[in-house]
């Protein structure tokens, strides 16, 4: 995960310690605040609510004998895992709901953890993930889809 998205997490160094360099040098901790807490949001919120996504679908994926095993894809904007075996329609729709389920049980408990820092809102926003835009939602569609029409069917990946 941090190899996909290793350049924000270079400029939340940067910007720390550039924001530390300014307190030494004039005293004042504003600087050391926004960027905590741009480090914050971008660890917890971003990089935090997908570690937890794709470790659901792993999770769950371990569980089916079926999968022989779990590969891990990665381009320039996308960082996913895919199981290499045989599933049903029915696994296939609750691996795919797995990853934005795990987050959207997350998002109240930021939301009490952190309330007001907007955490809450990075993991409920998978939410939309879903939608068949989203792997994850096409996953779902092809599971309902396969599972109306033969129950029982098995499908490979």
């Amino acid at each position: 995960m941090a190899a996909q998205v290793w350049p924000l997490l270079a400029l939340v160094v940067v910007l720390v310690g550039a924001a530390a360099v300014w307190l030494a040098v004039s005293g004042d901790p504003s600087l050391v605040d926004v960027a905590a807490g741009f480090g914050r949001t971008v660890l917890v919120g971003l990089v935090g609510s997908f570690a937890l996504h794709e470790s659901a679908h792993v999770v769950l994926l371990r569980r089916i004998p079926g999968i022989t095993h779990i590969t891990l894809e990665r381009t320039a904007w996308r960082f996913s895992v895919a199981p290499v075996g045989t599933l049903s329609a029915r696994q296939v729709g609750l691996v795919a709901v797995a990853g934005p389920g795990a987050c959207l049980l997350a998002a109240p408990v930021w939301w009490v953890a952190a309330p007001g820092s907007g955490l809450a809102w990075w993991y409920a926003a998978h939410a939309v993930f879903v939608l068949p835009l989203f792997g994850d939602g096409r996953m779902l569609l092809a599971s309902v889809r396969a599972g109306a029409r033969m129950p029982g069917r098995r499908m490979t990946e």
